[in-house]
């Protein structure tokens, strides 16, 4: 499997949120904990994989995320991970707007297999689809939908057990038809900088390790 990333990422900022569409090639990466000095980027990516799977531990916690799979990653914590070839959407979210749910997110998997889950995938599809549409109070009302979607999502998942149905290897891709990208915007409100941190972010994510 090859080491180094290689693929597309296609961001939208979205007030103090980000959304991605994230192509990419089978690879694996490391992440240590965050120093003090870096914990200020302190967001939450929420990852639907589309296509593709991923494997490997979130600070001791195992991880396997299969297409439909929603998979949460605290960029201020350790992570080694190999994926498939795939395609992800990403919603990058402030820690504040979720921390209040009494859970260590971390490494944590939304199975495909409860409704939840398939509403929020859902969510992120359409995101995807208004994105050059979205501005104003727009934007807020769907960060509002979305975090209470996320939310129900996430307690359905700490209430009950769900394990994956039996799979293939690493790199099993959905039936069906694969989403055609979304037409790129001038979506949001702030300054453009902080999307090319996040960006920038994304790149340090995959390739830098301990």
């Amino acid at each position: 499997m090859d080491k180094t990333m290689d693929g597309e990422i296609e961001c939208d900022l979205l007030d103090n949120w980000a959304t991605c569409r994230i192509r990419f090639n089978p690879h694996s990466y490391a992440r240590r904990k965050a120093r003090d000095a870096e914990a200020a980027f302190d967001h939450y990516f929420i990852q639907l994989y589309v296509r593709g799977s991923l494997h490997g531990e979130c600070a001791g916690r195992g991880v396997y995320v299969r297409p439909g799979d929603i998979l949460i990653l605290d960029v201020r914590e350790s992570s080694v991970l190999r994926t498939s070839s795939g395609e992800i959407i990403t919603l990058i979210i402030p820690h504040a707007a979720i921390d209040r749910l009494p859970a260590d997110l971390h490494g944590q998997v939304l199975r495909h297999e409860l409704p939840s889950t398939r509403r929020l995938a859902a969510q992120f599809e359409s995101l995807q689809a208004r994105l050059a549409e979205l501005a104003g109070d727009d934007i807020e009302a769907l960060q509002s939908t979305i975090l209470d979607v996320l939310r129900a999502a996430i307690d359905d998942t700490i209430g009950q057990s769900v394990e994956p149905r039996a799979s293939g290897d690493l790199g099993e891709q959905p039936s069906g038809t694969r989403p055609e990208p979304a037409q790129r915007g001038a979506t949001g409100r702030s300054d453009p900088a902080p999307l090319r941190a996040v960006h920038d972010t994304l790149l340090d994510w995959a390739r830098r390790g301990d």
